[in-house]
């Protein structure tokens, strides 16, 4: 019976193959749409769920809060939280807990490279996760002094084909050098796990070295985790480890502790200080949104081209009743061939995505892979959308042709129901309106991404080389004297205007004060609590990027003593300013402020500006002086713009020529900051540029599908054309005559639309502190865009029919 339906199902494919062709191209575009973005969500649902006992992983963060109000909330916690768990919750196992301080130059006798990825971590580190570990122990790795575990492209790095356990590698944080041996190799973190790192150094090597204290709860610096033992931890117990936190400090404390699932943390985490950038969850479950909007627009195109043709059909289905075909069977020879039309979707679509998914990986930065035979759920999935993908665009279709009656059909009385008509038209009404709002979206995201960039940030960052500081073995005073000397030598160029050290950098991150009672303005002590971010700079620093100085002066190096010389003043900005309790910029020149154990006084007050993107608000700050470049990882070199006659690639040489020379066996790496800074609008920009791809296709295949009822409109009315141009009709009057309809259609699904679009948009853009406006271009040029494509698309074939000869439709009359 099946090979049967399935010869009868192939002969009328090849039959009307031009509807045929537009279906299996429409759901070939639909089904690829929907298994690529499928592939990428199910790569963002899948971080951290690699560990074996992941679901009984927390992550401990703070919430921060001044006077009863939040402030700001914090992925890193304190050190002491650990031990505090594990000792009072019998349901908490174990913690791990990971520091990252910058920068570490790592060196065996024939190598020295530059690490990032370098973190101190307790010896729960790899007990609490399975980072796959092919050597050592994981119970001793980690627990003395100087031991570090690397991963398998460390070693291949640095050791080669060599045995890497044992060796040594001396770390040089700053000018001291420590040797570490290797007790550990572990596989290569995945790409989806929230925190990645090449080498971990045991926790005990700060504790010595740097001073730190397990018991520390005034500085949270660490990533904290706790496992449990199968236990689920909910509010009860967070209200429970927020008790024991108060009682460990006296009380004395305004944050509260917040409990994270590990699997929640990439896509639902948005904090301060999170060890990577972040994915959405909102970002992955529109563009899921995405891709069922374009398949379901495939799989409506099929239904409304079916029932379009249904009465073309019409004899064939009377004639199969009068010789004793039964509903059922009827039922299941238009579903074979619906079944036939998918699967032939799906051969193209397996074969099309091998193709595209490259250039997907390629834009999105990431190695997604997709092997329907290798992985079950996916096979799955694929099986149950060609399962649905059958019944969806094959049930109706097949339930109006096995519902007509022969005698009607065979006297050829059979017309078409207003249910039908109606239907048909409900559909192109849909799918046009989910074009605009695809095609709406993604102007909205361009304009903001786009505002976002160009909007002054209160600084001046273009024209601006920054070179990171080298990570040397030198002696301090050594280094120091090579500081100057680069500076100096830098400045010498006639195309620098200024050379800055800094700690940071806009957009590259920032020092955190959860100041609790740790700085406050004397005679303003109810500003106690509030949190601040800071930088250590030097005396060039605010005239090189163009602060504006409000009130008071700036760092002065023949006057002011440096933060590490017991500094006395500091400089801050207008929000800063104002939340230390100062009506006014004059009233903070002079005053005296608690920092931390000393007494120091503001020496000026800087503008305000956007430290990080506009989807951030304006931080609190307060610049230390760093009169020596010390804390100085970035070394900013401003560029004359006025000066045409050297390219960039010519400064950035000269500027290459004179480090070097300074500094001729470490690396120059260097980078623009404006290029810097927009890399924080990249993910948007991604988001946006998918988006808008995926509606361009939207558009595509409801254009596609108008094309294949606009052609059959024409079919069907050929005859009346033909009469209508005997009788003198012109072309205009059979283009207005075939137009009309389907462009009130299209219209009523753009007007249908816009309030969607509009109050989607202002729900996406509460995401961000600076709002671009919704103006009227937003939504008139996608309207215009689709309006047009859909009148060219109906008069393109509404001239070729008007212009053929009346004789050739009448002929046979």
């Amino acid at each position: 019976m099946f090979r049967k339906n399935l010869i009868v199902a192939l002969r009328n494919i090849k039959k009307r193959k031009s509807f045929a062709i537009i279906n299996i191209f429409g759901l070939t575009v639909g089904m690829t749409v929907c298994f690529l973005i499928l592939t990428y969500a199910r790569f963002e649902m899948s971080y951290d769920r690699f560990h074996p006992q992941a679901e009984d992983i927390y992550r401990v963060t703070v919430d921060l809060y001044a006077e009863g109000t939040f402030q700001t909330a914090d992925a890193q916690c304190y050190p002491a939280v650990g031990p505090m768990a594990v000792a009072e919750f019998p349901e908490v196992e174990e913690f791990a807990m990971a520091r990252h301080i910058g920068r570490f130059l790592f060196k065996n006798e024939e190598k020295a490279f530059n690490e990032d990825r370098v973190y101190f971590a307790n010896p729960g580190w790899l007990n609490v996760f399975d980072w796959g570990m092919t050597q050592g122990d994981r119970a001793l790795a980690l627990n003395e002094v100087a031991k570090i575990v690397i991963t398998e492209s460390v070693a291949k790095k640095y050791f080669g084909d060599e045995d890497p356990m044992g060796k040594i590698l001396t770390a040089v944080p700053g000018g001291a050098e420590i040797p570490m041996q290797v007790t550990g190799v572990v596989k290569d973190v995945p790409e989806n796990a929230h925190l990645k790192f090449d080498i971990l150094i045991s926790y005990q090597t700060g504790v010595q070295f740097l001073k730190w204290d397990y018991n520390n709860w005034s500085g949270n610096n660490e990533f904290m985790y706790l496992k449990t033992n199968g236990a689920k931890l909910d509010n009860t117990f967070t209200e429970r480890l927020n008790q024991s936190f108060l009682a460990k400090t006296e009380g004395d404390r305004s944050e509260k502790l917040v409990i994270q699932p590990l699997t929640d943390i990439h896509l639902y985490s948005d904090r301060t200080f999170e060890a990577e950038v972040n994915g959405s969850e909102s970002t992955v479950n529109v563009l899921l949104l995405v891709a069922l909007f374009v398949l379901v627009i495939a799989w409506v195109n099929y239904i409304n081209l079916s029932t379009a043709k249904a009465l073309e059909r019409g004899k064939e289905v009377g004639v199969r009743k009068v010789l004793g075909s039964n509903k059922g069977a009827l039922l299941s020879q238009f579903l074979t061939e619906s079944f036939m039309i998918n699967f032939l979707s799906l051969i193209l679509t397996l074969t099309l995505i091998q193709a595209v998914l490259p250039i997907f990986n390629q834009f999105s930065g990431l190695d997604l892979t997709f092997n329907v035979f290798s992985d079950l759920a996916l096979f799955g999935f694929v099986m149950g959308l060609l399962f649905i993908g059958t019944l969806a665009s094959g049930v109706y279709p097949a339930l109006v042709l096995a519902n007509y009656k022969p005698l009607e059909v065979l006297k050829g009385s059979l017309s078409s129901s207003k249910k039908g008509v109606v239907l048909r038209k409900g559909l192109v009404v849909f799918q046009f309106m989910i074009t605009m709002v695809l095609l709406a979206g993604t102007m909205v995201i361009y304009t903001q991404v786009q505002e976002m960039r160009n909007q002054k940030l209160g600084v001046n960052i273009a024209q601006t080389v920054v070179v990171r500081s080298p990570l040397l073995a030198d002696s301090n005073e050594s280094q120091l004297q090579k500081r100057k000397a680069l500076k100096t030598e830098l400045k010498r160029l006639p195309q620098v205007l200024n050379v800055a050290y800094s700690e940071t950098l806009f957009g590259q991150g920032t020092v955190e004060m959860n100041t609790g009672t740790g700085v406050y303005a004397t005679g303003h002590e109810e500003g106690k609590g509030n949190v601040y971010f800071f930088y250590r700079v030097d005396a060039e620093f605010v005239p090189t990027f163009g602060f504006q100085v409000l009130a008071g002066r700036t760092f002065d190096n023949e006057r002011d003593i440096s933060a590490s010389e017991n500094f006395t003043s500091i400089m801050v900005n207008e929000t800063a300013r104002r939340l230390l309790g100062f009506n006014s910029n004059e009233e903070a020149i002079g005053a005296k402020v608690h920092f931390w154990g000393n007494e120091v006084k503001i020496l000026g007050v800087f503008n305000d500006y956007n430290h990080h993107s506009l989807k951030t608000s304006i931080d609190p700050t307060i610049f230390w002086f760093d009169k020596e470049g010390n804390d100085g990882n970035y070394i900013s070199v401003k560029l004359d713009d006025r000066d045409s006659g050297n390219s960039y690639k010519e400064m950035v040489a000269k500027i290459e020529s004179v480090y070097r020379d300074v500094y001729p066996n470490s690396d120059f790496d260097y980078f623009f900051l404006d290029e810097k800074f927009n890399e924080q609008y990249k993910a948007d920009q991604q988001f946006g540029a998918v988006f808008g791809v995926f509606a361009s296709i939207t558009v595509f295949v409801s254009i596609l599908g108008l094309f294949g009822l606009v052609l059959y409109e024409v079919q069907q009315k050929i005859k009346e054309i033909g009469i209508r141009k005997v009788l003198g009709a012109n072309v205009s009057s059979i283009i207005k005559m075939l137009s009309t309809n389907f462009m009130k259609l299209i219209l009523l699904s753009v007007i249908i639309a816009l309030p969607i679009t509009y109050f989607g948009a202002q729900k996406w853009l509460q995401t961000f502190s600076y709002q671009t406006n919704l103006t009227w271009y937003v939504f008139t040029i996608p309207a215009l865009l689709i309006l047009g494509v859909a009148f060219l698309t109906v008069v393109f074939q509404a001239i070729k029919v008007a212009r053929r000869n009346p004789i050739e439709a009448l002929r046979y009359e």
